[in-house]
């Protein structure tokens, strides 16, 4: 008899990426019932890679002298309100999508936007910019698992009741029944530059492993998009910079290694 090796023994041995290319193959079908146990062990392995990353990235920010708008908020691991929050939002929305519910879980939420000043001219919230150039730095937010049912309870309605749906007043369907919910797991670039802007957001409910990211890149997942903001020391605009631009010294020079994921 063949010993097919688990996928998580796959990932932990170095796999990252062709481990998470079988997974997310299942696609919007969702892994097999029994493959779940072994994809979700994979998830949580990532994030917690993920958020060991964002701590290194963090401290070296802080090292640096960048001025985060929220200092006291710029990383922080999920709280039990937080996990309760994400279960009860799950008797709603049913299942979470692996990479989804494994970030709010493990990583929590997280928050980068400041004034890059002279480290990273072209990152600023409270400032103007150092120079008129076409870069949108996107600094790295993430939104907790309180943030997941504050949105989902403004879509709703009556939590107590399950939803709206269940009110027998209430002739059409909630809002999430009748087309989904987009969960903003961050704001866009421009919110991040302190404007008035939108979302990035996944669709819910969703079975997909690893779902599309909505936002103004090209598609991507939110494995990818992670993946990109930490290989770009937390802001991955500057991968899609104008060629005239040169990225900043601080986001090139040697650092501390991170975990790959």
């Amino acid at each position: 008899m063949i010993h097919v090796a688990s996928w998580t023994s796959r990932y932990r041995s170095g796999e990252h990426v062709a481990v998470w290319n079988e997974i997310s193959a299942h696609g919007a079908a969702g892994v097999p019932e029994n493959l779940r146990e072994d994809a979700e062990k994979v998830a949580f392995e990532t994030m917690h890679r993920v958020a060991t990353n964002l701590d290194v990235l963090v401290d070296r920010l802080s090292s640096a002298n960048y001025a985060f708008a929220s200092p006291d908020t710029a990383r922080q691991s999920p709280t039990t309100t937080d996990l309760e929050a994400i279960a009860k939002a799950e008797t709603i929305i049913g299942p979470l999508p692996l990479s989804v519910r494994a970030c709010l879980t493990i990583v929590g939420s997280v928050d980068l936007c400041g004034d890059g000043g002279s480290l990273l001219p072209h990152v600023r919230y409270h400032t103007p910019l150092h120079e008129s150039c076409d870069v949108g730095p996107d600094p790295l937010v993430l939104h907790s698992g309180q943030m997941l049912w504050d949105q989902l309870s403004s879509v709703v309605g009556d939590l107590d009741l399950g939803c709206a749906c269940t009110d027998p007043g209430e002739e059409e369907p909630c809002a999430f029944h009748a087309s989904g919910f987009n969960f903003s797991i961050a704001p866009d670039r421009a919110a991040k530059e302190n404007f008035s802007g939108g979302d990035q957001y996944v669709n819910l409910p969703a079975a997909h492993p690893d779902p599309q990211l909505e936002c103004e890149w090209a598609p991507i997942s939110l494995l990818g998009y992670l993946r990109l903001s930490l290989a770009w020391g937390g802001f991955p605009g500057y991968s899609i910079r104008p060629a005239d631009v040169p990225p900043p010294p601080f986001l090139t020079k040697p650092s501390s290694p991170l975990l790959e994921f």
